[in-house]
């Protein structure tokens, strides 16, 4: 039985509260220990990060890992909630644009919602600049509301070169069949349609963006607008911003991995997202649409990609960005975050590298201005 049809023995009462009691009672036993650590220079994983970075990263470490042992996605709401008019609907698009790897007969395309900021645009949209945005998560957490995407917004509207962001509440993937590829890449599709033929703002205004996850989705969005351009009709976005790009979803053990001390990621984390997402997918782990390294394709949307330089997929994404540079006529232009960990962008407020990721912004905005 595969990992996508069940849910780990820690999800099922009373086993779950068990767990999590015991998980948290070892996480507060720790704390010394970890406050030693970041407190004492010496002790740090990066001489150059401060005693909050280094404190926070490991605290929330252990908090992913007793999250991802249980492994229960989140529940999505189409309600408004306290995001108001500024949450909209996105319905399936009527034409006949699901084609290939997104024409599944088990996962159909459905209705979803996704926040603009910093409020709703007016008329004047089609002459702006927008961002379409797919927020991370491993495919199993994020709704891409104001808690999750507020900062994340608010950094690329003021120095990222957007006058506005779609921020796209895509269905999550979960243990049990609960959403799995292609559910959503079918949802960044409609949501694309939706800025293009429900607003009418010219494909040339629209920037395809993300971090992690949300990368590998707006990754997977390019390759299905350019494979099947010509058979549905739909033109392709101005550039694509991929922040941490999640590129090789099943490379999750990292024994090995050069910066397992220095990010906050445990294994247990992209494991549950990599399976719940694609393990009943055909070859997911090879699969193009799934699995961006080693699978490189031509697109003419230039791309910026930025890694830091202390996070676990780092290796993983230069190495695609190498891949797709040998394609003739790719432009892809790659940024490395000195001493930062994975998504700073999400994670840089509460971990104590927003200044790191506020410097991204302002790259990001060069790099969208020039095209």
């Amino acid at each position: 039985m595969s990992l996508r049809e069940r849910h780990p023995l820690l999800s099922y009462q009373p086993l779950r509260l068990i767990f999590q009691l015991s998980y948290s009672a070892l996480i507060i036993t720790r704390l010394p220990y970890d406050a030693a650590v970041a407190l004492i220079p010496s002790w740090r994983p990066d001489p150059s990060w401060t005693a909050k970075q280094t404190f926070m990263t490991r605290v929330l470490y252990s908090l992913l890992d007793m999250t991802s042992r249980v492994g229960i996605t989140e529940t999505l709401t189409l309600r408004k909630g306290k995001e108001g008019d500024r949450f909209q609907l996105v319905t399936p698009s009527s034409l006949d644009v699901y084609r290939g790897p997104l024409a599944s007969k088990s996962t159909q395309p459905t209705t979803i919602g996704g926040t603009w900021f910093p409020r709703v645009p007016g008329p004047d949209v089609i002459s702006k600049t927008v961002m379409l945005y797919f927020h991370g998560g491993a495919f199993i957490a994020g709704d891409g509301r104001d808690a999750q995407c507020g900062s994340i917004a608010a950094k690329l509207l003021e120095k990222g070169g957007a006058d506005a962001v779609f921020s796209l509440q895509y269905r999550l993937s979960g243990y049990g069949g609960q959403n799995p590829f292609p559910a959503a890449l079918q949802d960044a599709l409609s949501s694309y349609l939706f800025l293009l033929n429900e607003l009418h703002i010219p494909a040339s205004q629209i920037i395809l963006a993300g971090d992690s996850s949300g990368g590998n989705l707006a990754t997977a969005l390019l390759r299905y607008l350019h494979q099947f351009e010509a058979e549905i009709g739909v033109p392709l976005p101005r550039c694509a911003v991929l922040l941490s790009p999640w590129v090789a979803p099943f490379h999750y053990n990292m024994d090995d991995n050069p910066h397992r001390s220095t990010d906050f990621i445990p294994s247990t984390y992209p494991s549950w997202g990599a399976h719940a997402y694609a393990d009943g997918w055909p070859g997911g782990a090879s699969d193009p649409y799934v699995t961006p390294l080693g699978n490189p394709f031509r697109i003419s949307v230039p791309i910026f990609a930025n890694a830091g330089t202390a996070e676990l997929l780092l290796e993983d994404i230069t190495q695609w960005v190498e891949e797709m540079r040998k394609v003739d006529g790719n432009v892809v232009e790659l940024n490395l975050e000195q001493a930062a960990v994975h998504d700073t962008f999400l994670s840089g407020d509460v971990i104590g590298f927003s200044e790191s990721a506020g410097t991204v912004a302002t790259r990001i905005g060069e790099f969208v201005r020039r095209f």
